[in-house]
């Protein structure tokens, strides 16, 4: 009886070393940083397994909770490092939460393993987290909802605006220099200030170019719509700087209307600015070919049209006594009293 019972004891003792020696081949550790945090608050769970190098081991694919109430927010990478030649120790890191007050279990994880063609699963150990909320003093009284708090206005909120109106007061400025430079080249004045030279006369302006045009022989050449252009914006600038009609902006019948409003009372020149102007719309706009004699009667009438109503500037310090004094020549054309006749041009 004896001897059976020491058999049975070297044979329990034999199963206690084989099971011993299993377990120390592989250890599994699961360890949260707190057991107690604050609702919303997140900690670690750390998992590490430490094993010998002929056991294979496989970390689970976490979800996205462990339990109902602890939820997964990041999960590292397996990190490993030798303990000895033997043993390995390798750990993953889990950023959990809760959002549900209590104490919850955090149940045993489950982690495969093979040793020696042998399939097995280890678990650690459950764990308990105790979720808190903030505690309130119930003693004090209730406060009201504080305003709105208003942050002082600062050069940040300013400049956005500033910058708004200088590029609109910059347009505006550049507008209005636009305006003024197209007024005062249509007055044939200078830009900037005063020029050192006195401003061409509007007569001398059109005889120059009209000597200049009859020498280019443009009709002759064949190019009878070029000379009568040439010819009519001649006669329309000079009409603008002598009698300020804006004539290049109007019409033949807008340019006589004009001149009527003007007291131009000269029939004669009338006539044949009225003739001028509308031989040189058929010309442009109808393609009309008009004859030798036609052509250089055109230029005549605006040679006679600005002599006859020219007037002539005689600056002061070219006068006895320092007083300035206008020249006027002209037929039929009133000013300030004078009319001088030209009936037999």
């Amino acid at each position: 009886m004896k001897r059976r019972s020491k058999i049975y004891f070297f044979v329990y003792f034999f199963i206690v070393c084989c099971i011993t020696g299993k377990a120390q081949s592989i250890q599994v550790n699961a360890r949260l940083d707190t057991t107690v945090i604050l609702i919303g608050d997140q900690i670690t769970l750390h998992v590490e397994v430490e094993k010998e190098n002929d056991v294979r081991v496989a970390f689970p694919r976490w979800g996205t909770t462990l339990s109902p109430h602890i939820e997964v927010l990041a999960i590292s990478q397996v990190d490993s490092v030798f303990v000895s030649k033997e043993i390995a120790r390798f750990s993953q890191d889990l950023l959990v939460t809760s959002f549900d007050s209590g104490r919850h279990e955090l149940p045993s994880l489950s982690l495969p393993y093979s040793i020696n063609g042998r399939i097995d699963t280890i678990r650690t150990m459950p764990l308990y987290l105790d979720v808190q909320v903030m505690p309130t003093d119930t003693l004090k009284n209730i406060a009201d909802i504080k305003p709105i708090y208003r942050l002082p206005i600062g050069w940040k909120d300013i400049y956005p605006w500033l910058l708004l109106v200088g590029m609109i007061l910059v347009g505006l400025a550049l507008v209005g220099f636009a305006v003024y430079v197209i007024v005062r080249k249509r007055r044939h004045q200078p830009v900037f200030g005063l020029s050192s030279a006195p401003a061409e006369q509007p007569h001398v302006i059109a005889l120059r170019e009209l000597d200049k045009l009859r020498n280019e022989k443009l009709w002759q050449r064949n190019q009878t719509k070029e000379y009568y252009t040439r010819l009519t914006d001649i006669v329309r600038t000079y009409i603008d700087g002598r009698f300020g009609v804006n004539a290049m902006e109007m019409t033949s019948e807008e340019i006589l209307e004009g001149m009527e409003k003007n007291n131009f009372e000269d029939n004669n020149l009338m006539n044949r600015l009225k003739k001028l102007l509308s031989l040189s719309d058929l010309v442009k706009f109808a393609k009309i070919i008009p004859l030798p004699d036609e052509n250089e009667t055109s230029i005549l009438d605006g040679y006679l049209f600005v002599n006859n109503t020219k007037v002539e500037t005689i600056e002061a310090s070219e006068q006895p006594g320092g007083q300035a004094e206008t020249d006027i020549d002209g037929s039929g054309f009133k000013h300030k009293g004078k009319s001088i006749n030209t009936s037999n041009v």
